[in-house]
């Protein structure tokens, strides 16, 4: 695993958020396999859409990848 600078949990305008990358890490997960959890999980849509942000991040060969952004409630 490359060095990793994120921290577990962060304040996002006025919401505590993680994100799939920082569980991952700090769980000792593939992101891919913490990727794919958040998907299948069984909740609602519109608690996915409240607790679940699709997001991005560049990896180390410069490629984009995709991420969530988690609240409280999600994680």
């Amino acid at each position: 695993m490359t060095s990793y600078k994120e921290p577990l949990v962060r304040l996002s305008g006025d919401r505590l958020i993680t994100t799939s990358l920082a569980v991952s890490h700090h769980f000792n997960k593939r992101h891919g396999h913490v990727l794919r959890d958040i998907q299948n999980l069984d909740c609602s849509a519109e608690f996915r859409e409240r607790n679940f942000t699709l997001s991005s991040y560049t990896d180390g060969r410069g490629r984009q990848k995709p991420a969530y952004e988690i609240t409280r409630d999600g994680f």
